[in-house]
């Protein structure tokens, strides 16, 4: 009979061995807010918990975000002329200009999204 120990070890050692590395999964979002002028903003939102990045998406490409941390409870990535703070628990959106630029903070939500048309890979 094998001992408790040399068993558990080459458990652990089988299951390292099967196990696939950690992936990222990207995970969209269809955001909206009302802007000064009362008109309702709509746009997607891409980002990644592994890799760290948020972007937006413009209708033909992603913009990327810088300074993006993303937690188990909150996102938040700056753009050039805004910041972005998505509530992951609730759907609140938060976006609040930069320094210089017109605004103030705009509030609005975000919800789970599947890619949208003409999104590229990610």
């Amino acid at each position: 009979m094998a001992h408790p120990v040399a068993t558990l070890v080459m458990a652990a050692a089988l299951a390292a061995a099967i196990a696939s590395p950690a992936r990222a999964e990207p995970r969209w979002l269809a955001c909206k807010f009302t802007d000064h002028t009362a008109t309702v903003r709509n746009f997607f939102m891409v980002f990644d918990d592994l890799r760290n990045t948020a972007a937006l998406f413009d209708g033909v490409g992603l913009i990327e975000g810088s300074n993006t941390s993303i937690t188990f409870q909150a996102l938040r990535s700056r753009f050039p002329k805004f910041t972005v703070t998505y509530n992951r628990n609730d759907g609140a959106l938060a976006i609040t200009a930069v320094e210089g630029t017109y605004g103030g903070t705009f509030n609005g939500d975000c919800r789970r999204s599947p890619p949208p048309p003409g999104a590229p890979a990610t």
